[in-house]
């Protein structure tokens, strides 16, 4: 009797710990769209990817930043640390568009910046510049913003 109850013991605290362990280290995801990013292409979405950032970064689990098909408008942003995660992913499968009048940016020197971050992957999707405007500008002899740099790498990221 007692080693029927010792047995029933030792596997429900087991399930106990399996259902703890995997709730723990079950991953978030922030969806671009639901912190009111829009997919248009020209609605500014800096702030909606800032808010999936600050929460993704002050997340203890590993957290994916999900950014759905479609055009997303970012002027310049920067993804800062000291997160309390180095489980981020950035899963793109949209297009980052920057500013099409470069002098949004100027001489800021960049447009996406992750800085103090460590274990940040980015995968997929495409990251437009929109340069057209600054290399015709240079082109021309004007004086122009040197332009802005699209990922600066800082700390750690693959």
């Amino acid at each position: 009797m007692k080693m029927a109850h010792l047995m029933s013991s030792l596997i429900v605290l087991t399930l106990l710990f399996i259902f703890l362990y995997q709730s723990s280290a079950t991953e978030v995801t922030y969806d671009v769209l639901n912190l009111g990013a829009k997919a248009d292409g020209y609605t500014d979405s800096t702030k909606a990817f800032l808010r999936a950032w600050t929460a993704a970064c002050d997340s203890t689990k590993p957290a994916t930043i999900y950014v759905p098909p479609g055009r997303y408008l970012l002027g310049k942003a920067h993804f800062g640390g000291q997160c309390k995660n180095s489980g981020i992913t950035i899963h793109i499968e949209g297009t980052l568009l920057a500013p099409s009048d470069y002098n949004l940016i100027g001489n800021a020197g960049n447009w996406l910046l992750f800085e103090g971050v460590n274990g940040v992957s980015i995968i997929g999707g495409i990251l437009d510049g929109q340069g057209t405007g600054l290399w015709a500008c240079k082109a021309s002899g004007k004086s122009c913003p040197t332009g802005a740099t699209v990922i600066k790498q800082k700390t750690s990221i693959s």
